[in-house]
């Protein structure tokens, strides 16, 4: 396995778990304005601190994209050759 094969696994990896973050602080924070609607007493502020899942794994998708591309471009630029210069030789 290559070094672009593992950073790209890691970023698949880093992508999901963002994507996990993002479902679960969007929830949370659904969740968090039911008091606001329904006249409920506030919920714990453990809650509210819940609700920073959301940009936290939005960074990690950011992340995890970023490296994605420097992967594939490190890759594309590897299998391309360097284009040579000119033969100028005229005999």
């Amino acid at each position: 396995m290559g070094e672009s094969d593992r950073s790209g696994v890691l970023a698949d990896a880093v992508f999901r778990v963002g994507a996990a973050l993002v479902a679960v602080g969007t929830v949370v924070s659904v969740v968090a304005l039911l008091p606001l609607f329904l006249g409920w007493d506030a919920f714990p502020t453990a809650v509210y601190l819940l609700c920073f899942l959301a940009p936290v794994g939005l960074g990690l998708i950011l992340v995890a994209l970023w490296q994605r591309a420097r992967t594939r471009s490190a890759r594309l630029r590897s299998e391309q050759p360097l284009p040579s210069a000119p033969n100028d030789h005229s005999s």
